[in-house]
């Protein structure tokens, strides 16, 4: 993709109000490839809007921050949303058993929260409790009912609620109740 065409993809695909700036400026030779993939390995975790990077235009805008080449004291301060703003996106946390002995406590569980629907596989198994969450109310639950011995549904059920940049939440069937304390993945 030459230069006029990067930027006509930059210009098709920042604009709009809610957009933030995710392509690097065009760097050239094998000089500008290196410094690039080295940019892209930092780790951001905040987002800064477009016009933010403005004053550092040529330098490099990556990821939705600003990275000034040799200069990373013009990169943004990067910190952990809180979970009541920013509830959507994975979550991961190891149950652990209030009381039963048929509870999933061996692996990881995956909660996952989108805005019109949620997620929660205990165990990253093969069950998967859905649910609607309601950011308003911070009340996120989620159930799965499976059918059981003589007419008799087993239900499992998950509810979660922010705590500060964590989910605090409870897992219970007929033979388990445990709790989990979930965070963002690889923190």
């Amino acid at each position: 993709m030459g230069r006029t065409g990067a930027r006509s993809w930059l210009a098709r695909n920042t604009e709009g109000p809610h957009s933030l700036a995710r392509i690097a400026v065009p760097f050239s030779g094998l000089k500008g490839i290196a410094m690039l993939r080295s940019l892209l390995r930092t780790p951001l975790v905040r987002s800064v809007p477009r016009k933010a990077c403005g004053p550092v235009a040529g330098l490099a805008v990556i990821l939705g921050g600003c990275a000034a080449a040799g200069a990373p004291a013009l990169a943004p301060v990067a910190h952990a949303a809180s979970a009541a703003k920013d509830p959507y996106g994975d979550w991961v946390g190891m149950l652990v058993r209030d009381k039963g002995s048929n509870c999933p406590t061996k692996e990881e569980s995956l909660m996952q929260i989108m805005p019109g629907h949620m997620l929660f596989s205990p165990e990253t198994g093969t069950l998967v409790l859905r649910g609607v969450p309601d950011r308003k109310k911070q009340h996120y639950h989620a159930q799965l009912v499976l059918p059981g011995n003589k007419n008799h549904p087993v239900v499992l059920v998950f509810e979660a609620h922010p705590v500060g940049d964590t989910f605090e939440g409870v897992y219970g069937a007929a033979d388990c109740r445990a709790h989990i304390t979930l965070k963002r993945p690889g923190k």
